[in-house]
């Protein structure tokens, strides 16, 4: 009997951490200043999306560049050539 009423109080414990996991999920990516902004691939400084060029590779991977870092890629292969 004490491992049932054990068994109980854990599976309550998980569902608790379970919703309260999840509530804070949802309020975190609700945040509509960051709904919009993207880290460039490269450098890694936080744009909006409007911002940076987006390239997809494969069926789901999303890369997104920055100008300054475009142009800094562009300058380096005007170097090499």
């Amino acid at each position: 009997m004490a491992v049932t009423v054990l068994a109980i109080v854990f599976l309550g414990i998980l569902v608790t951490v379970a919703i309260a996991g999840s509530r804070f999920l949802a309020n975190r990516s609700a945040t509509p200043g960051e709904a919009n902004r993207e880290k460039c691939s490269i450098c890694r400084r936080s744009f909006e999306k409007s911002e940076l060029i987006m390239r997809e590779i494969g069926d789901y991977k999303l890369l997104y560049f920055c100008r300054e870092c475009i142009s800094k890629l562009h300058a380096d292969s005007e170097i090499r050539n």
